[in-house]
């Protein structure tokens, strides 16, 4: 079964670099403020300790000490390294990193699923499309600040989005010619690379390829060298999953974990969480998952017409659709599940988060253009301004927790700022073990605390070479 896209070029690319020029600007324009949150970041909790490993032992040797230590994820501590170079202005560019990025890898991967299935968007309707991808995820992630402007939680669990988009287009690039002899080695160690962020998102990568892979096995042949691109990625995957869980480390944190389930309780479980992120996502966020579908329904109207086979024809593409992408959230929840018999953290949501924005999208293009194909009405001004009008509600509502997040991220900041003015003034009057004033926690990350032996103190203590830190409060 194929959906083709109808001949009629001048129309629909007029339609849609209309769309896309009056869109474009505006969701371009609705990400600036998440752009300027980046200047109010600040260390918090973990980041305290990958400073002073960083400090101490330097970039490779810390690399070294943390695998072989306390953590397993040696992509996430790779570019930690990179980015603890450049101290504050590391921490306050790393946001702006990732928003861009999110933007432009899923620029490149809907222009190359845009290209196989033959739907020919213009640029211009791809560029609001990633954009809008990027801000509806963004206003729909449960923990903003640990999602994008903590350096340890966005490093592990949104980079990784970055390197599965980036992963993805470059393999369906290698449809559009010969690929050359080395590709597979440089696919399979991109792929391990891109699996050491989190085992969560590891989890993920690996379904999401297994998955885009079968179902390219299923629609045509392959040649050899292409099959053997896909191949490399999963293997490369895998090889990055091994790595994750023969860390030296693993063991010791899991013993502080609760036991294991059974296989019929993680199934169970893993099935329940995967409903109930699917659930309180839609439910919680429900501006932004409506805006997510109404502007895919107004990109689907404003390109070519579609067309579609019959219902019966489409019934079961759209089950299988449906069903891979319950597989993914449950690739998301299966190792949260397995490790500690939990729910995904708030920030370890955030790839979910992703895709549900993506299949919202993508479901309210195909509704778009199956009403340009059957309902021609539609393409009338009256129901495209009310999509318009409806699609800009909901993109309102869905942005109106920023000034309430702007004033609690400036007022943490400066009060952050404040403190480390008075760590700075008391160390540089020879002072060793410091009390400093309290400073409230930021979206749920422990602060400094009166016990200099908590973890964080120790950690805050050996960034600012100290023997000993704790808080008034």
């Amino acid at each position: 079964m194929t959906i083709a896209a109808q001949n009629e070029p001048t129309e629909a690319g007029s339609a849609g670099r209309k769309s896309g020029a009056f869109w474009a600007p505006l969701l371009a324009l609705s990400l600036v403020p998440y752009l300027i949150l980046s200047v109010f970041a600040r260390p918090l909790a973990d980041d305290y300790c990958s400073s002073a490993l960083f400090s101490s032992l330097g970039f490779w040797n810390a690399q070294v000490n943390a695998f072989f230590s306390w953590t397993n994820r040696y992509a996430t501590m790779l570019f930690i390294g990179i980015f603890d170079w450049f101290g504050l202005w590391g921490l306050r560019v790393l946001p702006v990193f990732l928003i861009l990025g999110l933007t432009f890898s899923s620029y490149l991967l809907l222009k190359r699923f845009s290209r196989h299935a033959e739907l020919a968007l213009p640029r211009l309707s791809l560029l609001a499309a990633s954009l809008a991808l990027t801000l509806l995820t963004l206003s729909a992630l449960p923990n903003l600040y640990q999602s994008i402007y903590w350096r340890a939680g966005s490093i592990a669990y949104t980079l990784p989005v970055i390197a599965l988009n980036c992963l993805l287009a470059g393999l369906l690039k290698a449809r559009e010619g010969k690929p050359a002899g080395y590709l597979p080695v440089v696919f399979g160690l991109a792929a391990c690379v891109a699996s050491g962020f989190s085992t969560i998102n590891a989890a993920a990568q690996f379904t999401a390829l297994g998955i885009v892979f079968c179902v390219l096995a299923r629609r045509g042949r392959r040649a050899s060298a292409e099959r053997g691109l896909w191949i490399g990625a999963l293997a490369g995957s895998l090889l990055g999953l091994v790595l994750l869980a023969l860390q030296p480390g693993a063991r010791l944190r899991l013993e502080q974990m609760p036991p294991m389930p059974g296989l019929g309780r993680l199934i169970y479980l893993t099935l329940r969480h995967s409903a109930a992120l699917v659930y309180h996502n839609l439910r919680d966020y429900l501006p932004a998952r409506m805006a997510a579908l109404l502007l895919g329904v107004l990109l689907g109207l404003s390109g070519r017409a579609l067309a579609f086979p019959s219902f019966k024809k489409l019934l079961t593409p759209l089950l299988l659709s449906a069903l891979a992408l319950f597989l993914l959230t449950a690739a998301f929840c299966a190792p949260s599940t397995l490790i500690q018999s939990a729910y995904p953290e708030e920030r370890a949501q955030t790839g979910a988060v992703f895709l549900f924005s993506a299949a919202l999208l993508v479901a309210g293009f195909f509704v778009g253009g199956w009403l340009r194909a059957r309902q021609p009405g539609f393409l009338s001004h009256a129901p495209l301004i009310l999509l318009n009008i409806g699609a800009l509600v909901c993109l309102f509502l869905a942005q109106s927790q920023l000034p309430a997040q702007f004033s609690t991220f400036r007022k943490h900041a400066a009060a952050w700022d404040k403190r480390e003015a008075v760590i700075l003034t008391q160390k540089d009057a020879g002072a060793r073990s410091l009390l400093v004033p309290g400073v409230d926690s930021l979206a749920g990350l422990m602060e400094l605390t009166p016990d200099p032996s908590n973890w964080v103190n120790e950690c805050a203590a050996s960034y600012y070479q100290l023997d000993s830190i704790r808080s008034t409060e």
